[in-house]
C-alpha cells in the first residue's frame, strides 16, 4: 500500500511504484503487467493505474502488446547495438562542444557536482540508475544544443531498460563514480580526441559484455 503521507499525486506515487518494480526486477523485460494484482497492491482503481502507466509507456519502458494488455519493454541485441550507437553518437557530440567551449572549467565543475553523489557506499541497483542517467543527461544539456538533450531525452526509456536487463552484477561496476570521473578528467584536459576516447571506452565496455552475453542467449532460445 502506497503511504498516504506521500506529497506527491497519486497517480504519480503510482508510477514510481511501477517503475521500482521494474528496476528491481519484480516485473522482468517481457512480462505483462498484471494490472488487477498492481491495483490491489497500491489500492487504486484500475483507472487510476492505466493512468499512472501511461508516462511509462511513453518513456518506453514499457509497450502495448497489440491485445490490449501491458508488457515491460525487451530490446533484442539489434535493438541495443542500435541505441548504444546513436547515444554514444550524441554523447561524443556533447563533450566535444563542452571541450571547444570558454566555460569548460565551469561546466566541468558542475559535472562533478552532479556525480559527486555517486561516491556513497551502499547505493541501491535503482539509486545508482538514476544518478548515473542524470550525469549523462548533465553532459548532453551542458552542450547548449536543445536538439541534441531532446534526442537523448528521447533514448531514456531504452536506455533504462537495457540496464536493467543487465541487471546488477553487469551494469553496478559501470555506474560507480570513479567510472564517470574519468570522463570528466578527459573533458577537462581540452584535448577532444581524450574526451571522445573516454565516453566511447566507457559505453563499448558495457555494451560488448552485455551485448555478447545476450547474442549467446538469443542463438540458444533460436535452436
Amino acid at each position: 500500500m502506497i503511504s498516504a503521507f506521500d506529497k506527491r499525486t497519486l497517480r504519480e506515487r503510482c508510477t514510481q511504484h511501477v517503475r521500482d518494480q521494474i528496476i528491481s526486477g519484480a516485473i522482468k523485460p517481457g512480462e505483462h503487467l498484471r494490472e488487477m494484482h498492481l491495483s490491489e497492491e497500491m489500492g487504486v482503481s484500475r483507472g487510476t493505474l492505466r493512468e499512472a502507466l501511461r508516462p511509462l509507456e511513453l518513456e518506453g519502458l514499457i509497450v502495448d502488446d497489440g491485445k490490449r494488455h501491458m508488457r515491460v519493454r525487451e530490446l533484442t541485441s539489434q535493438e541495443i547495438l542500435d541505441v548504444f550507437e546513436v547515444r554514444s553518437t550524441l554523447e561524443t557530440l556533447a563533450a566535444r562542444k563542452i571541450v571547444a567551449s570558454d566555460q569548460r572549467d565551469e561546466m566541468t565543475a558542475a559535472l562533478r557536482q552532479c556525480l559527486e553523489p555517486l561516491r556513497e557506499p551502499g547505493l541501491e541497483f535503482a539509486q545508482q540508475l538514476d544518478l548515473d542517467l542524470r550525469f549523462h543527461e548533465k553532459l548532453c544539456s551542458l552542450a547548449g544544443n536543445p536538439t541534441l538533450l531532446a534526442s537523448w531525452r528521447n533514448l531514456i526509456g531504452q536506455i533504462e531498460m537495457m540496464i536493467i536487463a543487465a541487471g546488477p552484477g553487469k551494469a553496478s561496476g559501470r555506474m560507480r563514480f570513479d567510472e564517470h570521473v574519468q570522463i570528466i578528467e578527459a573533458i577537462e584536459s581540452g584535448v577532444e580526441d581524450q574526451a571522445v576516447a573516454a565516453l566511447r571506452e566507457h559505453m563499448n565496455d558495457f555494451c560488448s559484455r552485455y551485448v555478447g552475453d545476450l547474442v549467446e542467449s538469443e542463438l540458444r532460445d533460436a535452436v
